[in-house]
């Protein structure tokens, strides 16, 4: 147990940030920066399959875009697409975030007073001009640190990110087994959903699904799209540890700098991420720090450090931060 607060080593407290495709990078910046409030872009370079950006939301958490290589998949509609990522609002501030909608022509489903993903709150989904899928969360009850450092347009930091399962047993067993995360039983939780609440109080929740859409990492077409997921640093790489040992890596075809096979009938597996440190670690132990769920969803660990003592606020630590230290203290052998 970790003794602060009495969670399973291991286990999560936030979402950090999230990345989407976009066919315009300064289009969606743009589109950002007046919807949601998010700086102007910072750090923009190169992934592995093309330019992407980043903005900051708060200083707990950001966001960005992956200019996409080819034709992004179509919509299946507002509220039906997945994934879809969520931002803490105020409930008194409903009013004010849909006129801003309705002002900048944002397509957005009405506000709705809903409990179906174990939550009470006031939900509105809206959408990008690339189709991604988003919402404004205005629970009865915020947690800590929700609004911490919000926008000037009254966004806080990200709430849930919401994804596609074809079986949430599987599902909830896999956050489990390298989360530490349990499902929520909630009796307003509706039949096709599997609630994970982290520590500080967002969520990851699964929709259950038959077919997968393709706006994911594991379709091989847009590889940055993923969330980043916080754990303490004492536990960052012993989390990534307990997955190497168990799932398999997905190859690197180093010659093409592509990976090997994509799709949905691949398993749950880790894989080579496009920072320096992961490439650079993926170098060193043949591992990587992406790792994707057994439906195509993309994630990776961020370490974070407590700000005055307290995991409302965080100081957040990347593989760029983890890997010198490592280095100082092992050199450059893998884990035991």
């Amino acid at each position: 147990m970790n003794v602060r607060d009495g969670t399973r080593p291991g286990t999560l407290y936030w979402i950090d940030h999230y990345v989407v495709a976009s066919a315009n990078l300064d289009r969606w910046t743009d589109f950002m920066t007046r919807i949601v409030g998010a700086q102007q872009p910072y750090g923009a370079g190169r992934a592995a399959r093309g330019s992407i950006a980043f903005q900051d939301i708060t200083p707990c958490c950001h966001h960005g875009a992956m200019l996409s290589a080819e034709p992004l998949p179509a919509s299946p509609g507002l509220g039906n697409g997945l994934p879809r990522h969520g931002l803490y609002i105020r409930r008194e501030d409903v009013d004010a975030h849909l006129r801003r909608l309705d002002e900048h022509g944002v397509p957005h489903l009405d506000p709705v007073r809903t409990s179906a993903a174990g939550e009470e709150g006031v939900s509105i989904v809206w959408e990008d001009p690339d189709r991604n899928q988003f919402e404004f969360w205005a629970p009865d009850h915020l947690p800590e640190g929700a609004m911490a450092y919000a926008t000037p347009l009254g966004v806080g930091r990200i709430s849930h990110a919401m994804y596609e399962s074809r079986d949430l047993q599987r599902a909830a067993d896999h956050f489990d087994t390298y989360c530490a995360v349990e499902p929520e039983v909630n009796s307003d939780t509706e039949k096709d959903s599997l609630v994970l609440r982290l520590v500080g109080g967002v969520r990851i929740i699964y929709k259950q699904v038959e077919h997968l859409q393709q706006r994911t990492g594991g379709w091989g077409k847009l590889q940055a799209n993923h969330a980043a997921l916080v754990v303490r640093d004492d536990d960052f790489w012993s989390n990534y540890e307990r997955m190497w040992q168990r799932l398999p890596e997905w190859e690197w075809d180093r010659e093409n700098k592509e990976f090997v096979g994509v799709g949905p009938d691949l398993p749950a597996r880790t894989a080579r991420h496009g920072s320096p440190a992961g490439q650079r670690w993926f170098d060193i132990r043949g591992r990587g720090d992406d790792w994707y769920d057994h439906d195509t969803n993309c994630f990776h660990f961020m370490g974070g450090a407590p700000r005055d003592g307290a995991f409302s606020k965080y100081e957040p630590h990347t593989m760029e931060w983890h890997l010198p230290r490592y280095l100082d203290e092992h050199g450059e052998r893998p884990l035991a």
